[in-house]
C-alpha cells in the first residue's frame, strides 16, 4: 500500500480508537457507542431492559418486550462534525415472535488528505453503514432468545487513488429472562439479559488490510422498584467484556413518573451521562448528554431519539386472534351441524317411512315431525306427515264408529267415543310438543274409557319410546357439557332427564352417578379458581363439599390442605372500597376475563404493592393466559 494510504489508515485507526476504545490497544467497531438516547442516558446499561427498536443492537431478545409496532430515530453529532444516525423498526406478532430491522450510519466529510511530506492532496470523506436484521421469540419459563444478523459496509470516497470499500457480515446472539417470582417486592420485577456481540465475527477487507471485529459479551441485570401511584424506579447494571480491552462496568438508573416522564443518570464505564424522556400519546421523546473516554480532548455530546408507537398492541392482536379462532370454530361447528342435520334427517325419514308402510301412523307422525323440526322446509316429510295424520284420524274414527255400532247403549257409546277422541287429540298435541308425561296421562285417561283400543295402546308405547329417546339424548348432551366443563348446564340437563325417567331405576342410577361426578368437578373447578385468585377461605368451603362427595379424590385433598394453610397466614388488610375492587377482579378471573382481572388488580397494587392476595391473583391470571395461548 503506498504512502498516501498508509497515512490515511493511521488517521482512521486513531479516530476508531477514540470512538470505540477506552484507552487500550485493540480494535472495536466504531459503532460501540450504541443507539438510543435512553440507553446512552443509562450509561449503556441496557442489555436487560432493551424494549424498543434499538434492541437490534443492545439485545435482540428484548424485541419481544416491544408492545406494538415501533419506529425509532436517533441522532448525535460526534467529534469534528461526525454524524451518527440510526433508524429502527420493530414488528411484534402474537405467535411468530418479533421481527426487527435497523440501519445505522456514521459519516464524516471534509477530511484533508496529505502525503508523507504533509503536502495537502485534497479532501475525502468516510462513511460506514450497518444493516440489522433481528428476530426474537419467547419460549418457556419466560426465556427469550434472539439473533441479529449485521451487514457492514465501510467506504472511503474521493481518495487520491480512488474510492475504497470494505464489507462484511456478522451475527449477534441475545437472551432475556424475566422470571415471575412470587413473594415480596424484593424478589419481583427482575430481568436478566445476555448479549454476545460478534458471535459470528465480521471480517472487513480494505485493500490488503483485514480487520476482524472482536467478540464482546455483555451480561445485564435490571430491578424495578414500584411506588404507589404508578411510578417506578429502574436500577440497571451491565458487565461488559471484550477480547481486546479490560472489563467495563456500566450502571444506570431511571425514574418513571406514571409512564409520562422519565429522568436518568448513568455511568458508562469511564464517565457520567444524564438523560430525560417524555411520553405523549404514541410518541416517545428522549434526550441524553454525555462524553467519551477522552473528555479532555472531545466535548460531551447531545443525543436525541424520537420513537413512534403505532398499530395494534399485543393485547389487540390477542383479541383479534381470539375472534378469528371463534369464527373458525363457528364455521367448523356449522359444517358439523349441517352434516349432523343431514344424517339426522336421513335416519328419521327412513324410520318414518318404515312405520308408515307398517300402518303404524302415530310412530310415523312422530318421526316425520322430527325431520321437519330439523328441516322445516323438507317437502317430502311435510307431505307424508299430512298423509299419516289423515290416515291415523280416519283409522281412529273408523274404530270408534264400529264400536258405537256394536254397542247396545249407543248414546253412551257415542259419549264415550267423543271422550276418547278428545283425550286422544290432547295426547297427540302434547306429544308433538314433547310434553311426554302429560301426553301419557291423556292417553291413559282415554284408555281407561276404551281399554281395547289398540291405537291408544300404540300411542302409549310410542310415548314411552320417545321418553327413552329423549332421556338418552339429555344424558348424552349432559356428558358433552360435562366434557366442556359447563357443569351448571350439565346438571340442568340431568335434572330434565331425571324427571322424564322417574320410573326407570337403572336410568336413575346412571343419572345420579353422573350428577355426582359433575358436582364434584364443579366444586373442584370453583375451589381451584378461588385458590388461584387468593380466596383461600372460600376455596376451603367449596373443596370441603367436594370431599364430602368424593372423599378419596387426591387433588381435592391436596388443595384442601393448601387452602387451610393459607387461611392461617396473615393477609394485608384493605379498605372496604379496595376490597370491593379486588372482588371485581376475582369475578372477572372466575369468568375467564384474565386481562381485565389483571388490570383491576394492578390498579390496587399502586396503593398496596405488597398485598399477597393481589400478587398471587396476578401471577395465576398471567399463568392461565399463557396456558390458554399455548393450548391454541
Amino acid at each position: 500500500m503506498n504512502s498516501i494510504m498508509k497515512t490515511f489508515l493511521v488517521f482512521l485507526l486513531t479516530a476508531a480508537l477514540l470512538m470505540g476504545q477506552d484507552g487500550e490497544g485493540g480494535t472495536e467497531t466504531t459503532f460501540k457507542l450504541g443507539f438510543g438516547a435512553r440507553a446512552l442516558g443509562l450509561g449503556q446499561a441496557y442489555t436487560a431492559l432493551a424494549d424498543d427498536p434499538t434492541a437490534v443492537f443492545w439485545n435482540p431478545a428484548g424485541l419481544e418486550s416491544v408492545y406494538r409496532q415501533s419506529a425509532t430515530f436517533f441522532h448525535t453529532t460526534l467529534f469534528d462534525a461526525t454524524q451518527f444516525d440510526f433508524l429502527g423498526y420493530a414488528f411484534p406478532t402474537l405467535d411468530l415472535g418479533t421481527f426487527g430491522f435497523g440501519i445505522a450510519r456514521l459519516g464524516v466529510s471534509g477530511i484533508q488528505q496529505r502525503d508523507v511530506f504533509n503536502v495537502p492532496l485534497g479532501n475525502f470523506s468516510y462513511d460506514e453503514y450497518q444493516l440489522y436484521f433481528s428476530y426474537a421469540k419467547t419460549l418457556f419459563w419466560n426465556l427469550t432468545p434472539g439473533i441479529t444478523v449485521r451487514w457492514i459496509r465501510q467506504g472511503w470516497n474521493n481518495l487520491q487513488e480512488g474510492d475504497l470499500n470494505a464489507t462484511g457480515v456478522g451475527a449477534d446472539i441475545g437472551l432475556m429472562y424475566r422470571p415471575d417470582w412470587l413473594g415480596n417486592a424484593l424478589v419481583q420485577d427482575w430481568s436478566f439479559g445476555l448479549n454476545v456481540r460478534n458471535a459470528f465475527a465480521p471480517q472487513l477487507r480494505a485493500g490488503n488490510q483485514v480487520d476482524e471485529i472482536p467478540l464482546t459479551v455483555r451480561l445485564g441485570i435490571l430491578k424495578k422498584v414500584r411506588f404507589s401511584g404508578g411510578s417506578a424506579l429502574n436500577l440497571l447494571m451491565d458487565v461488559d467484556y471484550s477480547q481486546k480491552r479490560s472489563l467495563l462496568i456500566h450502571a444506570g438508573t431511571e425514574y418513571n413518573f406514571q409512564d409520562l416522564g422519565r429522568v436518568r443518570v448513568g455511568f458508562d464505564g469511564t464517565g457520567m451521562s444524564f438523560g430525560a424522556g417524555l411520553r405523549y400519546s404514541m410518541f416517545d421523546l428522549d434526550y441524553s448528554y454525555g462524553g467519551s473516554a477522552y473528555q479532555d480532548v472531545f466535548n460531551p455530546t447531545h443525543r436525541v431519539s424520537i420513537s413512534v408507537n403505532f398499530g395494534a398492541t399485543r393485547d389487540d392482536l390477542f383479541l383479534l386472534a381470539e375472534q378469528k379462532r371463534k369464527e373458525e370454530e363457528e364455521r367448523i361447528k356449522k359444517q358439523i351441524r349441517e352434516a349432523d342435520k343431514r344424517e339426522f334427517v336421513a335416519k328419521h325419514l327412513e324410520k318414518a317411512d318404515s312405520y308408515f308402510k307398517e300402518k303404524n301412523y302415530l310412530d310415523a307422525i312422530v318421526e316425520y315431525q322430527q325431520v321437519i323440526g330439523m328441516d322445516p322446509f323438507h317437502q317430502r316429510a311435510g307431505m307424508m306427515l299430512d298423509s299419516a295424520n289423515a290416515l291415523l284420524q280416519k283409522d281412529f274414527q273408523r274404530r270408534q264408529s264400529l264400536a258405537v255400532e256394536e254397542a247396545l247403549d249407543k248414546d253412551r257409546a257415542a259419549n264415550d267415543s267423543m271422550f276418547v277422541q278428545e283425550h286422544f287429540n290432547k295426547g297427540r298435541l302434547l306429544l308433538d310438543k314433547k310434553q311426554f308425561v302429560e301426553a301419557m296421562i291423556e292417553f291413559n285417561i282415554a284408555l281407561e274409557r276404551d281399554p281395547e283400543n289398540q291405537i291408544l295402546k300404540n300411542s302409549i308405547a310410542t310415548t314411552k319410546r320417545r321418553i327413552n329417546e329423549e332421556v338418552g339424548s339429555l344424558v348424552a348432551k349432559s356428558r358433552e357439557e360435562f366434557k366442556k366443563q359447563n357443569y351448571a348446564e350439565a346438571l340442568r340437563l340431568l335434572g330434565d332427564a331425571r324427571l322424564l325417567g322417574a320410573d326407570n331405576a337403572q336410568l336413575q342410577n346412571e343419572i345420579e352417578t353422573l350428577a355426582t361426578r359433575i358436582k364434584v368437578q364443579e366444586n373442584i373447578q370453583k375451589g381451584l379458581l378461588l385458590y388461584d385468585a387468593g380466596e383461600y377461605q372460600k376455596s376451603l368451603d367449596i373443596l370441603s363439599q367436594a370431599l364430602q362427595l368424593d372423599p378419596n379424590n387426591q387433588l381435592v385433598k391436596q388443595y384442601y390442605q393448601k387452602s387451610r394453610l393459607e387461611t392461617l397466614s396473615q393477609q394485608e388488610e384493605m379498605d372496604p372500597e379496595t376490597e370491593k375492587q379486588y372482588l371485581q377482579g376475582v369475578e372477572n378471573f372466575l369468568n375467564g376475563n384474565y386481562r381485565e382481572a389483571i388490570r383491576i388488580w394492578e390498579e390496587i397494587l399502586k396503593e398496596h404493592p405488597y398485598n399477597k392476595r393481589v400478587l398471587k391473583g396476578i401471577e395465576n391470571a398471567r399463568e392461565r393466559m399463557k396456558n390458554t395461548r399455548a393450548s391454541k
